[in-house]
């Protein structure tokens, strides 16, 4: 009862705290590293310790005593017959040694081979319309199984090693006993031991033996947790990209002022190299209350700029400034609170809708929840559901459309009433008709507050006070829509494209009309 409830704490206890390491990782973890394989080392990984600490280290401290008790008996009933017996020592400790590094190695290759398991398995399911619609299913199979012959490969390995220590031990023990009786013989013939102290010996000898047989067992199981534990403690000694600062700074409530000082940037895991950089050089200041847009073409830093003002990285070279006050330096969850965030696809989570939009702040009161729902106009279809605010949300808000999923995230963000909004091309999936009533809820939530909009329409980056063009990680051009088309640069170039594209251009030149 100890043992089980202790090892059960244990295991509560490292669960919670791989979780909360998970929760502290900075995105370039969650960039390079499988969802399945981060899972691996939470599920798997950790029950495979469960076993040792339940009923192992018991029969290991027993079989330990029995060992160690015993061979004190041994020595004490016949020192000759011992230093016979002790002659299998040997054999047994070099077995020992070579098991416990060919083991090693067999299950730190199961351990990352269920891990290539598992991650093979989360992506096939979170990609499997995809997978139906090109007619994938067979060689995912395929793809599967390889991944899945990798895994029984290395159990297998782990098996032909189990198929020779453990009988090879069994072995020893009777060889240990055929070699004490013919010692014994001797002995007896020339008077040295008597031939009930032979037999007690050689029957001491088996109860000595037996605790080692049990000590293997326990062996193959320590050495699972062992792969297990080293998988584990390489998560953990995993360093986030966004430290925390030595002395945290409280920033209080921020007023929104934001300065980008020379930054430079490359994700990591990049080339070296200047041309490899996301950002080069940027520097920008923009005034509390201020709503700014970002455009550019893809790769041009736009969401990388975001990103560095979330402190989702921190910058290569160079310093983010808010109200003066770098952010390396600030207490970070107190900064982020204080913060909105509506990506481009809006994450939700299981729950009710009024759990998602309070889950920034989730002491709301039903009133407030309803009243973020309201400025953003997501009231009307919430209310118009079967259980309205309490409705249940699917995995990912999937029982939602993209522009009612987009909604509630704009009304989440309301809600923590947020100094600073980052919009990152958060109507860019949206169709015509949606896209206006998103466009309207940003610019209800925007007021006030110190926004940044990542456009990918530039009709919505027009509507901003000012617009900063970036092209290949630097920002090329500054101003208003009007002044920039009157530049008659970058942005200008862009503009022309853009409306070149437009749907409303596509079909009035009957680029969309049937051809014959």
């Amino acid at each position: 009862l100890v043992t089980g409830r202790t090892a059960e704490r244990l295991l509560y206890a490292l669960r919670i705290r791989i979780f909360a390491h998970l929760q502290r990782l900075s995105l370039d973890f969650y960039n390079r590293e499988m969802g399945g394989r981060i899972m691996t080392r939470m599920t798997t990984d950790v029950e495979a310790l469960s076993q040792l600490l339940q009923t192992g280290l018991i029969s290991a401290i027993v079989s330990l005593f029995t060992c160690a008790g015993v061979f004190v008996f041994l020595i004490l009933l016949s020192p000759q017959l011992a230093l016979v017996a002790a002659t299998v020592l040997p054999p047994l400790a070099l077995a020992t040694y070579w098991y416990k590094r060919r083991s090693s190695q067999a299950y730190a290759r199961a351990r990352d081979s269920i891990a290539s398991v598992n991650a093979n398995l989360q992506e096939s399911l979170s990609g499997v319309r995809v997978a139906q619609a090109y007619a994938r299913e067979d060689r995912n199979i395929s793809g599967f199984r390889d991944v899945n012959s990798e895994y029984l490969s290395a159990r297998l390995e782990a098996q032909r090693l189990i198929a020779v220590y453990f009988p090879f031990v069994l072995l020893l023990a009777d060889v240990g006993a055929a070699v004490v009786l013919g010692a014994g013989s001797a002995f007896v013939a020339n008077g040295t031991v008597t031939a009930g102290v032979v037999i007690a010996f050689v029957l001491y000898l088996d109860l000595f033996f037996s605790p080692i047989q049990q000590l293997s067992q326990v062996f193959d199981t320590w050495q699972q947790a062992g792969a297990s534990m080293h998988m584990i403690n390489e998560l953990m000694a995993t360093p986030s990209g966004t430290p925390p600062a030595p002395v945290p700074v409280a920033p209080g409530r921020l007023q929104g002022r934001l300065e980008f000082d020379d930054v430079h940037f490359t994700y990591p895991g990049a080339a070296a190299g200047p041309d490899r950089e996301a950002l080069s050089g940027v520097s920008l200041t923009i005034a509390p209350g201020e709503t700014v847009a970002l455009v550019g073409e893809t790769g041009a830093g736009k969401s990388t700029i975001v990103k560095l003002v979330a402190r989702f990285y921190d910058p290569t070279n160079g310093r983010v400034l808010i109200d003066g006050q770098d952010l390396r330096s600030l207490d970070l969850g107190a900064f982020r609170r204080q913060l909105g965030v509506v990506p481009q696809e809006a994450c939700l989570f299981t729950g009710t809708i009024r759990d998602n939009i309070a889950y920034g702040r989730p002491s709301a009161s039903n009133a407030e929840v309803e009243a973020a729902a309201r400025a953003v106009g997501a009231h009307d279809f919430i209310a118009a559901m079967a259980g309205g605010y309490l409705a249940p949300v699917s995995e990912r808000g999937r029982s939602l459309s993209a522009g009612q999923r987009q909604l509630i995230a704009l009304a989440r963000a309301r809600l923590v009433d947020p100094v600073v909004l980052l919009l990152d091309e958060a109507t860019s999936n949206l169709d015509l008709g949606t896209e206006a009533r998103v466009q309207r809820a940003m610019g209800l939530v925007a007021e006030g507050r110190t926004t940044i909009l990542v456009a990918h329409r530039l009709t919505t980056a027009a509507t901003a006070a000012r617009i900063f063009v970036g092209d290949g990680g630097r920002i090329v051009e500054e101003g208003t829509h009007a002044s920039l088309m009157e530049l008659g640069g970058r942005y200008s170039s862009l503009w022309e494209t853009f409306t070149e594209g437009s749907p409303d251009a596509l079909v009035a030149s009957g680029t969309f009309r049937n051809q014959p």
